[in-house]
């Protein structure tokens, strides 16, 4: 019998990261979810449970952590003695222009958003080298490509994903390792509809004015749904995706484009 990949997902409570790591389920893969909600994090597990026949590991933990990413993996493997897809997911920091953000806030961004890349990155890779095969999946934003003044936080954060993975993945292409960043544009999430309620209030309109003009912008004139970021991934993980690295995925709808 063929035995089955491991992922890692990061912050697979909600959103993205639940629908990245349940398509993996579907797909065949062992999934291991992280996240800060225990109680989130344990339904989102049984709830992949009941609908896969796959086993799910579960890890309270915030990515920031320093110890987390060595923590998790010396217990992934313990279980399944291989690691075959890590994906990188975690929320995005508080809007806000660069003056109203202090020291803390920014590294408590740079911690969440671009150290835990490169940590977990960094512990998954020695278990992928001795496979002669992996898959590095980072979740950033298409913020990181055009970045804008409310969002400076996660821009900046997120530009320092995708230059780092363009970097390491020259560097582990030699070992059939492969790197690439996911940027989703607007995604149907509760992070999307705070930032729309946000937007609503300091433009003194009301939230479904303020939905409908965000939509006016995408050329498909819709948000995405989480699945469809997980359609992506779900590619990026398979064989099928070999000769993709060191690329940035831009999933927005039509939404990242040229001023002419």
């Amino acid at each position: 019998m063929k035995e089955s990949k491991v992922a890692i997902v990061t912050g697979a409570s909600k959103g993205i990261g639940k629908a990245i790591a349940l398509s993996f389920a579907k797909e065949g893969y062992n999934v291991c979810i992280v996240a800060r909600d225990a109680t989130l994090l344990k339904n989102t597990a049984q709830e992949i449970s009941r609908e896969t026949d796959q086993e799910v590991m579960f890890f309270p933990a915030d990515v920031s952590d320093l110890e987390a990413p060595d923590n998790i993996l010396k217990i992934v493997i313990e279980k399944f003695n291989r690691i075959d897809i890590l994906v990188n997911n975690a929320g995005g920091p508080p809007s806000g222009s660069f003056l109203s953000h202090n020291d803390e806030s920014w590294m408590l961004a740079i911690q969440q958003n671009l150290l835990s890349v490169i940590r977990f990155s960094k512990a998954v890779v020695p278990y992928m080298k001795k496979q002669n095969k992996g898959r590095i999946i980072n979740i950033s934003s298409t913020i990181a490509k055009e970045p804008s003044s409310m969002m400076v936080l996660s821009a900046t954060a997120r530009a320092g994903v995708s230059a780092f993975s363009k970097s390491i993945a020259q560097e582990l292409a030699p070992f059939n390792i492969t790197v690439n960043t996911i940027c989703p544009g607007g995604v149907l999430t509760q992070r999307l509809k705070s930032l729309v309620e946000e937007a609503s209030t300091k433009a003194n309109i009301s939230y479904e004015e303020q939905l409908k003009k965000s939509l006016e912008i995408i050329p498909i004139n819709r948000f995405a749904e989480p699945e469809e970021i997980a359609n992506v991934a779900c590619f990026l993980a398979d064989d099928k995706s070999s000769y993709v690295t060191g690329t940035s995925i831009m999933v927005d709808g039509g939404l990242t484009k040229s001023i002419f």
